[in-house]
């Protein structure tokens, strides 16, 4: 639609009728667009009803060396207002709240898994599929291993500072190293299923460097709540509340962190070299224009001009050097924003910067 506005534009002279349409359409395109971008960020979620959250963050390629890390904040369950008894789950208060965790965990298992996908789309068929189907469980292949809490003994001590942090341990070498064998089939999980460790107050946490070639792929984040018996019970509503501190980054060949995907890495430095170029070629059109004007010999003139003949500056030549003037800036933010997501897994300041330049760009129907 934008390169046919363009074309016209060159022929006719479009009425203000058109224009203002146009300006309002790039003005809420702007306002909607995703101002920041990141791979190191939290993300919250309040009394959820669904039994399965994702894609959490963005989807992130890992390459051999990259890490991934995740911290859960205040996790709890709460049944909903169709059950009999309105219970908050994970709760330290009374044994009502205690035996209420002990009752949803009986019904479901609840856990976060990084599963590896052949594609965005390919996740879009899986999640589909789930919801469709809740009997199904992303982490089947970790349940088998996964200790379920269902003792209304378990109250954690306040005086033994010791399990105070909770992290994922295996029990054997060999075990782990089956683990991390299995990890581009089965994911990185980690388990809810401990209240006295992993709910709030509590913030468990799970590492996991990908050292394996075998390992590296598109991975995306997602929250499960599976049934135990096939289907959670008719009437039963449980809804979860966490908040996520999530990590994601990889290394480049010189060893340093990156914190953009794996196909993004080349970027700053691709979206640097466009810049320049851009730069370079305004240089020279800005002081042909100049040159033409003064009636100074042109940098560059038609092969067919002849000797009497010499070339005029348009007002499109203008347009023309504002246009290499905006794709300029543009694509040098943008090699900024991502730059600095690189190094520090956010840009906020300089992704509006660049979607402001990107709007003022595109009120001019550049491309």
């Amino acid at each position: 639609m934008i390169s046919k506005f363009t074309s016209m534009s060159a022929g006719n002279n479009l009425a203000p009728s058109f224009i203002t349409p146009i300006f309002t359409l790039f003005l809420l395109s702007s306002l909607h667009a995703p101002i920041v971008e990141a791979t190191r960020h939290s993300w919250t979620t309040k009394h959820d009803a669904r039994h399965l959250i994702g894609p959490i963050g963005s989807p992130f390629g890992f390459l051999t060396g990259g890490v991934y890390n995740l911290t859960v904040y205040d996790f709890e369950l709460t049944l909903g207002k169709s059950h009999k008894k309105k219970k908050r789950v994970g709760d330290r208060g009374t044994d009502d709240d205690i035996s209420g965790g002990i009752e949803a965990l009986q019904h479901v298992e609840a856990g976060f898994l990084l599963k590896r996908f052949d594609s965005e789309s390919d996740f879009s068929k899986f999640y589909e599929t789930v919801m469709e189907k809740p009997s199904l469980c992303a982490f089947e292949s970790h349940r088998s291993k996964d200790f379920v809490s269902v003792d209304h003994a378990n109250r954690d001590d306040d005086l033994l500072e010791v399990d105070d942090t909770f992290e994922v341990e295996f029990d054997d070498e060999n075990q782990k190293d089956k683990e991390e064998k299995a990890v581009g089939i089965n994911g990185v999980y980690l388990s809810m299923n401990q209240p006295e460790k992993s709910w709030k107050p509590k913030s468990p946490s799970i590492t996991h460097a990908f050292s394996t070639p075998g390992d590296e792929g598109l991975y995306i984040l997602l929250f499960q709540l599976c049934p135990r018996q096939g289907e959670i019970p008719f009437g039963l509503e449980i809804r979860s509340s966490f908040e996520l501190d999530l990590v994601l980054k990889n290394y480049d060949s010189f060893g340093n962190a990156s914190y953009l995907t794996a196909g993004e890495m080349p970027l700053p430095g691709m979206y640097l070299y466009f810049s320049i170029s851009y730069a370079l070629c305004f240089v020279l059109w800005a002081t042909n224009i100049r040159n033409i004007r003064q009636g100074k010999e042109p940098i560059w003139v038609s092969k067919d001009a002849g000797p009497s003949s010499r070339p005029v500056v348009h007002a499109i030549h203008h347009l023309m050097t504002i246009l290499l003037g905006l794709k300029t800036v543009t694509v040098f933010f943008e090699a900024a924003r991502y730059h600095y997501i690189r190094m520090n897994g956010h840009a906020e300041f300089w992704s509006a910067i660049y979607f402001t330049m990107s709007f003022i760009k595109g009120t001019f129907m550049f491309t």
